[in-house]
């Protein structure tokens, strides 16, 4: 891949888009994470490519601190996107519980036993 930005700048754009992300994140704004995902996967490519380029470890040695910071956002980031899909999995979770509670309402026959009707829907109204 072709180098379009200096190493430092590709790091700059990197922590700013994890920065972003994680505001979208927390706002729960998730619309805009797939843009934010291919911007990403742009930009470490291009820190990759730089790596990749350098010939001795001294000269990454003065970038270690600001790569090792977008490592932590990144850490941090990917924990609060599995949180964002237990969130998601449990809220779907209870919309399909809460659907078939709808659809498996049921009464009780003279003998106690169970009796479910697939279509019947419960309403409640306040008395009083």
């Amino acid at each position: 891949m072709k180098q379009t930005l200096p190493l430092d700048e590709t790091i700059l754009q990197l922590s700013k888009i994890l920065e972003y992300e994680k505001e979208q994140l927390l706002s729960g704004s998730y619309s805009q994470l797939t843009k934010i995902s291919n911007t990403k996967i742009y930009h470490l490519k291009l820190l990759d490519a730089h790596i990749s380029s350098l010939n001795n470890n001294a000269a990454l040695g003065q970038f270690t601190a600001d790569i090792n910071l977008v490592k932590k956002l990144a850490i941090e980031n990917e924990t609060l996107l599995q949180s964002a899909k237990y969130g998601v999995t449990a809220a779907q979770a209870r919309i399909a519980a809460i659907k078939n509670a709808e659809s498996m309402v049921g009464t009780y026959t003279q003998d106690g036993d169970k009796l479910r009707t697939q279509d019947a829907a419960v309403t409640r109204r306040k008395i009083a």
